[in-house]
């Protein structure tokens, strides 16, 4: 599936009436995501960052994927600013405000998970190696931290400042080529 995570800092949120579902996280009160029916669209509130928006999808489509994620930003900031007066925190230079410094710049994590046995039987020191040739950043499917099981991997582009948001998934949209079709070379190299 593919992924578009976008951290956002603002000061509070309102219903733009249209239905909204939401999943009381675990931890302080005040934390949640919303999220629309198919769950292909979600703000997450007071996680790692003030405001996560994600929108995300089962299969190819990385322009269906980056299209609802920037008509959904822009639904936000609108709700947000009705309610608040308030906006995104931008600077010129250093782009979006957050509280991971990370996040520092666009915000924009895209990411793909895709099966590449090759380079698992290659190794993660081999894998990680190209995927920083690449400015990609290969991790486990169960998140940040949660370690690599199997041959699946979420791969995301590395960067956040410094590029626009259509560089940074047009990085990982080729660096993910590149390494799909690595990986079939080491398939049949290793007899898999």
């Amino acid at each position: 599936g593919i992924n578009a995570e976008y951290g956002k800092a603002v000061v509070s949120t309102q219903s733009t009436g249209k239905q909204w579902y939401q999943r009381r996280v675990r931890g302080p009160e005040g934390r949640g995501i919303f999220h629309n029916k198919e769950k292909s669209f979600l703000v997450w509130v007071n996680e790692e960052d003030q405001t996560r928006i994600i929108s995300m999808q089962k299969g190819g489509d990385v322009r269906e994927v980056f299209s609802r994620l920037a008509r959904g930003i822009e639904a936000v900031r609108v709700s947000v600013n009705a309610a608040s007066g308030k906006d995104f925190m931008l600077h010129e230079k250093y782009g979006y405000i957050h509280s991971c410094p990370t996040n520092l710049g666009t915000g924009m994590r895209a990411s793909v998970h895709v099966d590449l046995p090759g380079w698992t039987k290659e190794g993660l020191d081999k894998l990680q190696a190209r995927c920083e040739e690449l400015a990609l950043q290969p991790r486990g499917t169960r998140g940040e931290s949660g370690g690599q099981t199997g041959i699946t991997y979420d791969i995301s582009n590395k960067h956040r400042l410094g590029y626009s948001e259509v560089q940074l998934v047009q990085t990982m949209i080729d660096g993910v080529n590149t390494l799909y079709k690595e990986d079939l070379e080491l398939q049949k190299k290793h007899g898999l």
